[in-house]
């Protein structure tokens, strides 16, 4: 049985895990509104290089923010309860 591929961003400090399909839609989200911000497009740059490597990417607090935004405005298209509780809690208690 094939495992779901997941991929791992440590926010702040906290590790959030996002199915490949949540990754992937919060990607294309930022990368169609990368204009917007170097934060933006970073953050699109490095879900890209998560989904390409399997990999852990560490997300910068500016970078955090623009993905809490796009959890929060309704572009991520999944059910975003889980994750933004997680960002929330980064970006309130995490370190300066």
């Amino acid at each position: 049985m094939l495992r779901p591929r997941v991929v791992k961003l440590a926010v702040i400090g906290t590790l959030v895990t996002l199915s490949e399909r949540e990754a992937e839609d919060l990607r294309a989200a930022a990368a169609a509104d990368a204009g917007r911000s170097s934060a933006r497009r970073d953050l699109a740059l490095l879900l890209e290089r998560a989904l390409r490597r399997r990999t852990t990417v560490a997300l910068s607090r500016d970078e955090t923010r623009e993905l809490a935004e796009l959890v929060t405005t309704g572009v991520f298209g999944a059910n975003p309860a889980l994750l933004e509780e997680a960002l929330r809690g980064a970006l309130e208690n995490g370190p300066a």
